[in-house]
């Protein structure tokens, strides 16, 4: 197993990895405000594996995750078939709980989601740059959909604030759009960076974006009201078969990451300190 250590020089955090052994139970963000939690993310200095979780099912080829009190949420691409999924997981054991296709023609890829206490966002986009989307808002207890519009661009990643804004990002993150939650869109602009985005968060008035650039596994803290970024993590990438923001980010106060393809697939979940 790995830890990672976080040491802080001006504006941006450096990991490196040391052995210790996995705990038995995932420690929770202790009911901590989402103010607080993201306060406790740019003040951590330490970040410890605490818990792997195995998908007992085959993801297929993992794009996000989220999560909810009682379960997780993860969107695959199954690229022999050409499906687009969504999965929903038991978080007791890993079990799968349902699913849902959202293959809708060639859109066949879903991408990063969020769920804002009253829908889960969820983007489904052809496989191809520059390309067309539907954004889904799904009822995490059933999985139907019960709002939609379309972007014409591949949208790969999207976030809520919960109110009326939604946030996406495209291919590689090149460019950041937000709409209302009608679907009207309210601006589009150039990333503050050149990380390819994977899977992006709101959470407490800040963008917490997941991706990867010349080989470094990365967590940004963007501000959406100036475009500019707060905080870096290299993430830890010696002790997994992939990057772990190769794919599906969430926070609750704890970082969990998706990283690898189906099948065995794991959910990491790390302590900040």
């Amino acid at each position: 197993m790995c830890r990672a250590k976080v040491n802080f020089k001006q504006g941006f955090f450096i990991l490196g990895s040391i052995v210790l052994p996995l705990t038995s139970a995932c420690r929770i963000n202790g009911g901590k405000l989402p103010d607080d939690a993201l306060q406790t993310l740019l003040d951590s200095t330490d970040v410890e594996l605490i818990q792997e979780i195995p998908l007992r099912f085959d993801t297929y080829h993992v794009q996000g995750l989220e999560l909810t009190e009682r379960f997780y949420f993860v969107t695959s691409v199954d690229t022999k078939q050409k499906r687009a999924w969504l999965f929903k997981i038991d978080k007791q054991n890993g079990h799968l709980h349902s699913k849902k296709d959202l293959t809708e023609g060639r859109l066949i890829h879903p991408g990063g989601l969020q769920f804002d206490g009253q829908v889960l966002w969820v983007p489904n986009a052809e496989y191809s740059r520059e390309s067309r989307t539907m954004i889904y808002g799904i009822d995490p207890n059933n999985l139907n959909i019960r709002k939609s519009f379309k972007v014409d661009d591949h949208i790969g990643a999207i976030a809520s604030d919960g109110k009326n804004i939604l946030y996406g990002a495209n291919w590689d993150a090149v460019y950041f759009y937000t709409w209302d939650f009608g679907g009207h869109q309210l601006k589009k602009v150039a990333s503050p960076t050149s990380v390819a985005y994977q899977d992006i968060k709101y959470y407490a008035g800040k963008l917490l974006c997941s991706g990867h650039e010349d080989g470094q596994t990365i967590l940004d803290i963007i501000d959406p009201e100036t475009w500019s970024l707060v905080k870096r993590i290299d993430l830890p990438q010696d002790c997994w078969k992939t990057n772990l923001s190769r794919e599906g980010m969430a926070f609750d106060g704890n970082l969990y990451f998706l990283p690898d393809d189906g099948p065995d697939s794991y959910i990491l979940i790390f302590a900040l300190r």
